[in-house]
């Protein structure tokens, strides 16, 4: 019986991260699509440098693609495609059209991405597939070139909280049996993942503290610790917006366990460096941010289930002006 195929498209840092763990686990051929880097992890391979998992500087992947329709081409059918490019939902093409020429009937498609609201998009263009969706607490980055050759870096932790966004009517063993399935696959390349039966709530609590920390290192062009420095209402305007997007996440009817907020906001404040954020760099280079996911569903939700989200509005609109400049330079004027 032939083993696996699993595609991971987005080969940045999470999700070089995620290909080195499953070539690694020696359970599945492992095929990617490489936009940015194509020619280097093609011709020369992939390295990841982790504590974690140790440095392995030869990595040779069953497939390397230009784009989707490459992968397509090349005759492969994927049993899994892992998505780690970065969740717009405003974005064309779409996630669903980038990935229609690689899903067939036996694809399941696994979320590794950033915020809430990205699921809803697939089940109505894939109606028939399993959507497999993951929190992801993984330090990573790209690493920088070494002598030609593409990479990752993987620091301070590794770990998903996974599981089924179950379609309205499936068939929730067989949907099962394929969460089982890639999380064995997984864990058998060393990666941490904790199953859950409700991921929207947990998605939810990681976006508490993303709408905060994302936008705040964003506006403020800075990482937290030093935010927090700056004037005495800074650490009560983090738990203003985490109220709100946690009154939000409750009026959903999910489950957000007594004390989130406060778990969260110590945890970053025990940062003693603080931290910066996926969005601030991408703020700073000019990229398109993640406005969406992180920070416009929750808002859309709180306006239709009639929640006060004032504070989110202000740093949605903020945020949103922030990233239409960086995308429409030439009609800024001063």
């Amino acid at each position: 019986m032939s083993r696996p195929n699993v595609l991971i498209f987005g080969l940045g840092g999470i999700g070089g991260i995620y290909a080195c763990i499953l070539h690694l686990s020696g359970a599945c051929d492992v095929s990617v699509v490489a936009r940015s880097n194509y020619e280097a992890v093609k011709s020369k391979g992939f390295r990841m440098v982790s504590d974690k998992f140790g440095t392995h500087e030869d990595i040779k992947f069953a497939g390397v693609f230009k784009s989707c329709e490459d992968a397509a081409a090349s005759g492969r059918k994927f049993d899994f495609v892992l998505c780690a490019n970065k969740a717009l939902l405003d974005a064309k093409p779409s996630l669903s059209d980038q990935l229609k020429p690689i899903i067939s009937s036996e694809t399941s498609i696994v979320l590794l991405q950033n915020g809430v609201g990205a699921e809803a998009p697939l089940h109505d263009s894939f109606a028939s597939n399993t959507i497999i969706s993951a929190v992801v607490w993984t330090g990573g980055r790209v690493a920088a070139p070494k002598d030609g050759q593409a990479g990752v870096e993987n620091f301070n932790r590794e770990g998903l909280t996974i599981g089924v966004d179950y379609k309205e009517g499936g068939d929730r063993a067989a949907e099962n049996a394929r969460l089982k399935a890639i999380v064995g696959m997984l864990e058998k390349g060393g990666s941490e993942c904790k199953v859950v039966d409700d991921i929207q709530s947990e998605r939810w609590i990681k976006v508490i503290w993303n709408c905060c920390w994302n936008s705040l290192t964003t506006v403020s062009r800075q990482r937290t610790s030093t935010f927090f420095l700056s004037s005495d209402e800074a650490l009560p305007l983090c738990y203003t917006i985490m109220r709100e997007v946690e009154a939000v996440a409750k009026a959903k009817g999910l489950t957000i366990p007594e004390g989130t907020v406060d778990r969260l906001i110590k945890e970053c404040t025990v940062v003693k460096a603080g931290l910066p954020s996926s969005m601030l760099f991408d703020c700073l280079a000019h990229r398109a941010m993640e406005v969406e996911v992180i920070l416009g569903t929750p808002l859309k939700e709180g306006k239709r289930l009639g929640v006060p989200v004032p504070t989110l509005t202000a740093l949605y609109t903020i945020v949103k002006a922030l990233d239409y400049a960086n995308l429409h330079p030439d009609e800024i004027v001063l």
